[in-house]
C-alpha cells in the first residue's frame, strides 16, 4: 500500500554550511547497497563467470596423503644407545617438528626422485607448458652451461617437488601428515609413498652411520688407551720393586703383619683383663666357693658334695646318738678334714690365677713392644706408599677407561646394524578419488563473495566521491527546507491522471494535499483577488518525475474544487510549434484565455511553452510580474512547471513572484544537483519553500 511521509521543517536559524560531503553514513550503507543491488549482483556474476571459466580450463590437481608416526622415544634394542631416547620437557613436539623438516629435506626428496624417476616427468623437470617461457627468461638471468645441465635438471626437479609436497602436524599429536599433489592421482600417491619410504630409510641410514662413526672414533682411541694402561702398570711395579713392597693376597706383607700383631695384642689385652677380674674376685672372697672358677672346678664339686654328705650324716647322728657318741666325734673329724682340703684347693686356684695373670701381662707387654716397633717401621713405609697408591689409582683409572672404551666400541659397532628408530608409516597414500584443485564450488563461492565485496566497495566508493540523496533527512539538511513527503514511483506512472485509480495515486494525492496546505490562505495584494501560484523546479535528472507530479498536483487541485492552470514553464524543453503558449503571453502577444487548452481526460487547463524564441528574446523583468498576475486572476491555482533553474534562468525572476517554490527530486540522484538548484534560487533572490521526493524504486 502506498504511503506518505511527512517531515518537520528545519529551524529558520539553521544555515547550510556544507552541502556536499565526502562521507557515507553508517545508517545509510544498507540503503545504498540495496539501491545499487543490480550493479553489485552484476559484479558478483561476472566474478563467478570468470572463476567458472578458470575452473574449466585449469589443469586439475590431485592430492595424496600419508601419515607418519614419529615417537621421540627410540626402541631400546640395546642399552646405552648412542641416540637419546628421553622425552624433552615439551613432550617431544620440538623433535617431531624437526623431523618434519627432515621429511622435506633435499636428501629425502632426492631419494624419492630416484625412486619415482621424476627427472623424466614433464610436470617436475621443467619441460611443461611454460618451459619455453622459462628458458627464454633464463637467458637474461645467467648463461647456459652444458656441463651443469644434469645438475640443473636435478635442481629444478627438486624445487618442483618441494612445491608439490608439504606436511603439517595436528595439535597434541606426534603424527606428520604428508601431502603431495600432482596432475595424475596415481602419480600423487606414488610420490607420497616414495617420500615416506625415503624418510624411514634415511632415518635408518643416519642412525647406522652415527653408530659406525662412533665405533670408529672409539676404536681409534683404544691403542692409545692401552698404551697408557701398560705405562701406568709398569710404573706401579717398578716403584714396588724399588721400595721392596711385597704383596700377598693383594696386600703388603708388612700391613698383614701389623694387622695380625694388632689382633694378637687385642686378644692378650682381653685375657689380661679377664684374669685380673678373676684374681680380684679370688682375693676379695677368702672362701672363694661362690666364684665361677670354684663352681666349675671338678675337684671343688666333689669336695663340696662330700662335705654336704658328712654334714647331713652328722646331723642325723646327732639327733639319734647324742653329741658325746664316739661316731659323732669321728664324723666331726672327717668334716674338718674335708674343709681343709677345700681351703687348700682354693689356695691352689688363687696361686694358679696369679701365675696366669702374670704370664698374660708379660705377653701383652711383649706384643705391645713388637707392635710399636712395627708401627715405627710402617710410618717410614707409608711415606713411600703414598706415591704407590697414587700410581695405583692412575693405573686403575686408565684400566677402567680402556675397558669402557673397549666395551662401548663393540656395542656401537653391533648397534649400527640394528634399526632403533621408532618411526613408522601408519597410513600409506591411496589413489585420490577427487581432484583437490581447483575446488570449483569453493572458488565459485569465494569469487561470488569477492564480487559482492568488490561491487559493494565500488558502490560505497562512488557514493563517497559523489554522494546521493537517500533520505528525506538528507534533503532537509542540504536545502534547509521542509520535506513535504515521498511519492511512490508507481503513483507517477505515465497514464493520464483520470485513468488512475484512487489507490494507485494515493501517495501523490497526499503529498499534493500537504503541499497545497503550505500555500497562504489569500494572496497578499491590494488589487483584486488573484489566484495562488506554485513554482516547481527540479534537477535535470528529475525532469520527467517533476512533470508527472505537476500533472498529479493539478488533477488533485481540480478535484478539490479549484480552477487550475498547469503552465509548461520549462523554456529549455522542446518547443511546440503548433500551439502558442507561455512565451507569447510573456511577450504580450496573446492572452491566457486564447492559449489555454484542455486535453482529453484532463480536468485542468494547460498552457504550453509556446513557439520558438527569437535568438535575442528574454522576458522583460518589468512585465513578468504583470503577466503572471493576469494569469493568476483567471485561475484559482497556477502551477508553473519551471524545469531546472540551472539550465535556463530566463524565468527565474518569476519564482520570487510565486507563493510557493517547491523542489521535486528523485531519491538516489546526486546531491550536487539539488545544491545547484538551491544556489540558482539564491541567485534569483528566492528560497526553496518545500521539497517533494520521488522514490523511483517504490512500486507499492
Amino acid at each position: 500500500m502506498p504511503t506518505t511521509e511527512v517531515f518537520e521543517t528545519a529551524a529558520p536559524s539553521e544555515r547550510r554550511t556544507e552541502r556536499v560531503g565526502g562521507q557515507v553514513e553508517l545508517a545509510l550503507i544498507g540503503r545504498i547497497l540495496w539501491r545499487r543491488r543490480k550493479a553489485i549482483a552484476l559484479a558478483c556474476l561476472a566474478a563467478m563467470a570468470a572463476t567458472l571459466v578458470y575452473c574449466l580450463l585449469a589443469t586439475p590437481q590431485y592430492s595424496a596423503f600419508a601419515q607418519i608416526l614419529v615417537d621421540p622415544r627410540d626402541k631400546q634394542v640395546v642399552s646405552n644407545d648412542i641416540n637419546p631416547s628421553s622425552i624433552a620437557a615439551d613432550g617431544g613436539v620440538t623433535q617431531v617438528e624437526s623431523q618434519g623438516s627432515v621429511l622435506l629435506s633435499n636428501k629425502v626428496l632426492l631419494r624419492a626422485i630416484d625412486a619415482t624417476h621424476l627427472e623424466s616427468d614433464p610436470e617436475f623437470n621443467g619441460s611443461g607448458r611454460f618451459a619455453a617461457i622459462k628458458r627464454w627468461l633464463s637467458v637474461f638471468s645467467r648463461p647456459q652451461d652444458p656441463d651443469h645441465k644434469l645438475e640443473d635438471l636435478q635442481a629444478s626437479t627438486l624445487t618442483a617437488l618441494r612445491k608439490h609436497a608439504s606436511y603439517k602436524r595436528a595439535e597434541k599429536v606426534l603424527v606428520l601428515d604428508l601431502a603431495v599433489y600432482a596432475n595424475d592421482p596415481d602419480k600423487a600417491a606414488a610420490i607420497a609413498n616414495a617420500i615416506a619410504d625415503a624418510y624411514l630409510a634415511d632415518q635408518a641410514d643416519a642412525r647406522a652411520d652415527a653408530g659406525r662413526e662412533a665405533s670408529k672414533s672409539l676404536t681409534s682411541r683404544l691403542g692409545e688407551l692401552q698404551a697408557k694402561v701398560q705405562e701406568a702398570e709398569d710404573a706401579v711395579e717398578d716403584y714396588r720393586a724399588k721400595n721392596n713392597f711385597v704383596i700377598s693376597s693383594g696386600q703388603l706383607v708388612s700391613d698383614q703383619e701389623i694387622n695380625q700383631t694388632t689382633a694378637q695384642l687385642t686378644a692378650a689385652q682381653n685375657r689380661v683383663s679377664s684374669l685380673k677380674a678373676q684374681l680380684d674376685q679370688l682375693r676379695s672372697d677368702p672362701g672363694a666357693q661362690g666364684t665361677p672358677e670354684a663352681m666349675s672346678s671338678g675337684v671343688m664339686v666333689r669336695l663340696r658334695d662330700r662335705e654336704s654328705a658328712i654334714v647331713e650324716k652328722l646331723s642325723s647322728a646327732s639327733r639319734q646318738l647324742g653329741p658325746l657318741h664316739p661316731d659323732i666325734a669321728s664324723m666331726q673329724q672327717s668334716l674338718k678334714d674335708v674343709r681343709g682340703l677345700i681351703a687348700k684347693e682354693i689356695q691352689r686356684m688363687r696361686q694358679a690365677a696369679e701365675a696366669d695373670y702374670a704370664r698374660a701381662t708379660d705377653d701383652q707387654r711383649a706384643l705391645s713392644r713388637k707392635l710399636d716397633a712395627m708401627k715405627s717401621k710402617s710410618l717410614d713405609d707409608d711415606k713411600a706408599d703414598i706415591r704407590l697408591r697414587e700410581l695405583q689409582r692412575q693405573a686403575d683409572a686408565a684400566r677402567s677407561i680402556y675397558q669402557a672404551f673397549l666395551v662401548r666400541a663393540q656395542e656401537t659397532m653391533e648397534a649400527s646394524n640394528v634399526d632403533t628408530t621408532n618411526s613408522r608409516i601408519i597410513t600409506r597414500a591411496l589413489r585420490p578419488q577427487q581432484k583437490s584443485w581447483p575446488p570449483t564450488l569453493l572458488l565459485l563461492l569465494a569469487s561470488g563473495l569477492g564480487g559482492l565485496s568488490l561491487g559493494a566497495s565500488a558502490t560505497l566508493a562512488r557514493e563517497y566521491l559523489n554522494p546521493s540523496l537517500l533520505t528525506p533527512a538528507q534533503a532537509r539538511q542540504l536545502l534547509d527546507a521542509p520535506v513535504v513527503g515521498v511519492v511512490a514511483g508507481r503513483d507517477l506512472a505515465r497514464e493520464r491522471p483520470a485513468s488512475l485509480t484512487p489507490l494507485s495515486r494515493r501517495s501523490a494525492d497526499n503529498v499534493a494535499r500537504l503541499l497545497l496546505r503550505k500555500l497562504p490562505n489569500a494572496a497578499s495584494s491590494d488589487e483584486a483577488k488573484i489566484g495562488l501560484c506554485v513554482y516547481l523546479v527540479s534537477p535535470p535528472s528529475a525532469a520527467a518525475a517533476r512533470a508527472r507530479f505537476a500533472e498529479r498536483l493539478a488533477d488533485f487541485s481540480v478535484r478539490e474544487g479549484r480552477q487550475t492552470l498547469l503552465v509548461d514553464a520549462d523554456l529549455s524543453a522542446a518547443s511546440r510549434a503548433d500551439r502558442g503558449g507561455l512565451r507569447e503571453v510573456l511577450r504580450g502577444e496573446q492572452s491566457v484565455s486564447d492559449l489555454a487548452y484542455i486535453e482529453t481526460d484532463d480536468r485542468f487547463s494547460r498552457l504550453a511553452t509556446g513557439a520558438a524564441d527569437p535568438e535575442d528574446w528574454r522576458p522583460r523583468e518589468n512585465n513578468d510580474a504583470f503577466r503572471l498576475r493576469r494569469m493568476r486572476r483567471c485561475y484559482d491555482l497556477v502551477i508553473l512547471d519551471g524545469g531546472s533553474m540551472t539550465e535556463d534562468d530566463r524565468l527565474s525572476a518569476l519564482a520570487s513572484q510565486c507563493d510557493l517554490l517547491a523542489l521535486v527530486a528523485e531519491i538516489g540522484q546526486p546531491q550536487a544537483g539539488l545544491l545547484a538548484e538551491a544556489e540558482a534560487a539564491d541567485l534569483a533572490q528566492s528560497k526553496i519553500d518545500a521539497i517533494v521526493l520521488v522514490d523511483p524504486t517504490n512500486a507499492s
